[in-house]
């Protein structure tokens, strides 16, 4: 099963409501140079009139060359990926590593382990089949191979899960209630597999009247379907897949037609060492090996009776692009997480941010300039003012790693990320490096822009309030437009 690097549901053969009419927009006079750019296309903003800011540099020359209520903070949404990956790169090093490794206790008499089994987590998101050729399986059935290799096919003691790594609040207080069991909200911890979500589903029964055929996968046994759906002669399909916080139950509601079709959708666990834990034990029984004992949550570190069995290694800089380009806010919290880790021992969210004030302040920002709360923007708390993101931009484009950060933002021209469907005119492919952000009532976007002059610009443009997901990408994008056009 390959998860999306985005955060969309992927649906399968079904085809959606048609989209609405884009409402046609006044024809605005072409402006001549720069200046008379920003005065045109920043008149109107589909925002509320305290919900704007604008910010626009000339990079080589450190100059500020438009601003519109700079230093009004908003809230930035998704644009907070971009200051947890720069802290990462920063305190961790380009080269960082995320580890986690596998560990076997006791002697082995007759393909019988008389021990435990200890997995010890170090934060990696990556524990799925995003960089595995969509085999979601693959890092596990090479642990379970070290064991088979060693000569066992019984273990008598625990699976034990160290997830001390991190502290155990699985989702940020101020995250939107009710929300959950959404793939965007997938609980955070330092043993994670698979995204922490599951796929749910749905091919049409044998009959129309029948239910609607249902799988869950990774099949774990930690989420089990509740099916009230029904299979219809025809139309198109009508399904609701939802699970209550802290419940078990996968409830599919809603019609499928009878044809050759299926949807798809993730759903999030609650409790994310559990689903590392069954998922491990299932495909280590897959291998052969029978686990008597239990799947136990302990803070066990391996001492030199412990023999290392396997070790799983993912490198940052991948991992600060899938949080950068596709926007994927597990990915961005895990990475938040380690560094409260490394740099304070545990990962929190509340160390989280003492570091990031760390950060800024060793970048000669002024940390109560930026008011960050969790590592996503999941949080509508998180609020910083144009100006002062523009100033953190112009500050990396400063660093030596600031080119291998700015490498990880999505581009232009780059047929994925969040950055697909936008600036596709081949004039402006691959001048364009930036963050999106989007959460209800807000659009932001910020980064860097290259100019036909040669100019870099950093940006950002915050939009608070009122403004349609399309009228603000168009007003943020004609604006970007005339920086590379006439800056």
């Amino acid at each position: 099963m390959a998860l999306p690097s985005t955060a969309a549901p992927r649906r399968r053969g079904a085809r959606g409501k048609s989209a609405p009419a884009k409402a046609k927009a006044a024809k605005l006079p072409e402006p001549r140079t720069l200046a008379e750019a920003f005065e045109i296309y920043t008149r109107k903003p589909p925002a509320k009139p305290s919900g704007v800011s604008i910010a626009v540099a000339d990079v080589d020359a450190n100059q500020v060359i438009f601003e519109k209520n700079p230093n009004a903070p908003q809230t930035i949404a998704s644009v907070t990926k971009m200051f947890t990956t720069a802290e990462a790169i920063h305190f961790l090093g380009p080269d960082y590593k995320f580890r986690t490794t596998f560990w076997r206790r006791g002697e082995i008499q007759n393909g019988i382990l008389m021990g435990s089994l200890l997995v010890v987590g170090g934060g990696d998101p990556n524990i799925s089949g995003r960089f595995y050729n969509d085999d979601f399986n693959a890092v596990f059935d090479k642990w379970a191979q070290g064991l088979v290799q060693a000569g066992v096919r019984q273990v008598v003691g625990d699976l034990i899960l160290n997830a001390s790594f991190f502290d155990g609040v699985a989702r940020h207080p101020e995250w939107p209630s009710g929300q959950e069991a959404k793939w965007y909200q997938a609980p955070v911890s330092a043993l994670s597999f698979n995204d922490n979500v599951v796929l749910v589903s749905i091919r049409p029964g044998g009959r129309p009247g029948a239910r609607p055929i249902v799988s869950i996968d990774p099949p774990t046994g930690i989420l089990h379907p509740l099916v009230g759906a029904r299979t219809v002669s025809a139309g198109r399909p009508r399904v609701a897949v939802a699970r209550s916080a802290g419940s078990d139950a996968v409830t599919v509601s809603g019609t499928v037609p009878a044809k050759n079709v299926w949807w798809s959708t993730p759903i999030a666990v609650d409790d994310a060492p559990e689903f590392f834990g069954a998922a491990l034990k299932a495909r280590l029984a897959n291998a052969g090996i029978q686990m008597t004992g239990s799947v136990v949550q302990k803070n066990v570190k391996p001492d030199a009776g412990w023999l290392l069995v396997a070790q799983t290694e993912s490198d940052l800089l991948p991992t600060l692009a899938i949080v950068n380009k596709h926007s994927q806010g597990f990915y961005a919290e895990q990475v938040f997480k380690t560094v409260a880790a490394e740099k304070m021992g545990v990962g929190s969210w509340p160390n989280g941010v003492s570091v990031e004030h760390e950060f800024l302040k060793s970048l000669g920002l002024d940390p109560s300039r930026y008011d960050l709360h969790d590592g996503s923007g999941l949080s509508a708390f998180n609020r910083v003012a144009a100006g002062d993101v523009v100033r953190f931009l112009e500050a990396m484009s400063r660093q030596p790693y600031g080119t291998q950060w700015k490498q990880t933002l999505a581009i232009a021209g780059e047929t994925e990320g969040t950055l697909r469907h936008r600036f596709r005119e081949p004039e402006i492919r691959g001048k364009v490096f930036a963050k999106t952000g989007t959460i209800n009532g807000v659009s932001t976007l910020a980064g860097y822009v290259t100019a036909n002059s040669g100019k870099t610009y950093a940006f950002a443009i915050l939009l608070n309030g009122r403004g349609g997901e399309w009228a603000c990408h168009e007003f943020q994008d004609r604006i970007v437009r005339s920086i590379q056009k006439l800056g």
